[in-house]
């Protein structure tokens, strides 16, 4: 479980995220942070599924995952270690 002060800082870098692609360069390119924390939660087929940031590559306004282009407007919400840093309905 991450201590709560490091959970306040990694909420706030977030703050400042408008959109789902924003938040997901941060996690690419701020160094910083680990890619390997970070859950994406995304709807397929109207179910939300779970993929860890390290299985997917960013592509415009979509990202990979194996074979398949997903638009990034159907992300949800993104966590580091559990817990929600990045919410659809907050932005």
């Amino acid at each position: 479980m991450p201590d709560k002060g490091y959970l306040c800082r990694m909420e706030e870098l977030f703050e400042k995220e408008i959109t789902e692609k924003d938040a997901l360069n941060r996690i690419k390119w701020d160094p910083r942070l680990n890619p390997r924390d970070f859950s994406i939660h995304y709807l397929d087929l109207n179910r939300l599924k779970e993929i860890n940031f390290s299985e997917i590559e960013l592509q415009g306004d979509f990202f990979r995952l194996k074979e398949n282009l997903i638009p990034m407007h159907r992300i949800r919400k993104i966590s580091w270690k559990g817990r929600v840093v990045w919410d659809r309905r907050s932005v």
